[in-house]
């Protein structure tokens, strides 16, 4: 039986580092005693590290989406 490989996880702490393609998801902290909540999962389209915007295709609902790097973080899947 074959297992289902789970994706590296790294936080990104800069968006210059990301690239068109890239795997990411933005996590919302939702409280001092709950894990990070997954709000969006796609891949990069655009970025403007500048002013803490990225651009994802989100894998869910296929549109565009902009990720604010203020208001959530940022992680790379691998």
């Amino acid at each position: 039986m074959k297992q289902k490989a789970t994706p590296h996880v790294t936080r990104v702490r800069a968006l210059d580092q990301l690239h068109r393609g890239d795997e990411i998801e933005a996590r919302l902290s939702v409280g001092p005693s709950y894990d990070d909540v997954v709000i969006r999962r796609g891949s990069v389209q655009e970025t403007a590290p500048g002013i803490g915007v990225v651009w994802i295709l989100d894998r869910l609902t296929g549109l565009r989406k902009a990720i604010n790097a203020d208001e959530c973080s940022v992680w790379r899947l691998t």
